[in-house]
């Protein structure tokens, strides 16, 4: 099921939404950070939302930022040619 453009949603907290999944991390949008949880922490996918457990925040934005730092940077002219561009 698809986990991307959801409402994240812990107990009766909307955190944020989600964007991405990334090395076994579901990357959720909260205000103008990024998070990441892990997905063994979802409960449960519906159409509009994901519901997650208790999670540890400080590890999940330590995720974020590496999410971060892995998104933004600088494609390489190999790895253009890979996907044909």
């Amino acid at each position: 099921m698809e986990m991307i453009c959801k409402f994240v949603v812990k107990g009766n907290e909307n955190i944020g939404e989600s964007i991405d999944v990334f090395e076994n991390y579901l990357i959720v949008k909260v205000g103008g950070e990024f998070i990441g949880i892990p997905l063994d922490r979802v409960v449960k996918v519906d159409k509009e939302i994901i519901i997650v457990q208790d999670f540890d925040m400080s590890s999940a934005k330590e995720v974020g930022r590496r999410w971060i730092e892995e998104k933004s940077k600088p494609v390489s002219f190999e790895e253009l040619e890979k996907m044909g561009l």
